[in-house]
């Protein structure tokens, strides 16, 4: 999947780009949140109440426009033709360690086009090369694996399996950890250069 060049911009990838969260893009994440209760379930490690229009509104007024960046970094992500297809954030940033999570998300009529790779390495690379963090870290469930897919596409590492850690659908699953450092990014990188 090509990466973004100097002439695209940096929040800028084949088929996508990065802009802030605004308040009204939750309209969207709700409605999804409404019908696809399997990503809920990946996301969330189980389903949780449906939740409401008032809970919504006070997430996105809270992480909206990059407000409480020092708690979540939100983005959605657009196509070029400026149509919402998803959203991405960086969370659990542990500066002292230098490291991070990110959860994403793509909307499950723009699946399987490759927007969530191009705005994962698009972040990542924000993450290691401009916010000095050293490592990216990647928990699931073991039963997602899209999860596990996009971890091994973006040459994360097996770290770790927690076994029976998680309880939903009426059994216990393992939590599967990724990781992938800084170094590891780089090579990252140059593979889709090549490809470009």
């Amino acid at each position: 999947m090509p990466i973004p060049t100097s002439t695209a911009g940096y929040w800028q990838g084949a088929d996508i780009r990065l802009r802030p969260m605004h308040v009204d893009d939750v309209k969207l994440w709700l409605a999804e949140e409404r019908v696809d209760s399997e990503t809920v379930r990946f996301l969330n490690y189980g389903i949780d109440l449906p939740k409401s229009e008032q809970m919504a509104q006070e997430f996105a007024a809270r992480y909206a426009e990059f407000n409480h960046r020092d708690e979540r970094i939100m983005f959605s992500i657009e196509t070029l033709g400026g149509e919402l297809v998803g959203g991405i954030n960086i969370h659990s940033m542990d500066r002292k360690n230098g490291v991070f999570e990110t959860g994403t998300r793509i909307y499950s009529a723009y699946r399987g086009r490759g927007y969530g790779f191009q705005a994962k390495v698009i972040v990542l690379r924000y993450a290691f090369h401009e916010l000095r963090f050293q490592k990216y870290n990647i928990r699931c469930i073991e039963s997602n694996q899209p999860m596990v897919r996009h971890a091994e596409r973006l040459g994360c590492q097996a770290e770790g399996r927690i076994r029976r850690h998680i309880y939903t659908n009426g059994r216990y699953y393992d939590e599967l950890i990724f990781g992938l450092t800084r170094e590891e990014f780089d090579v990252l990188e140059e593979r889709l250069r090549a490809h470009h």
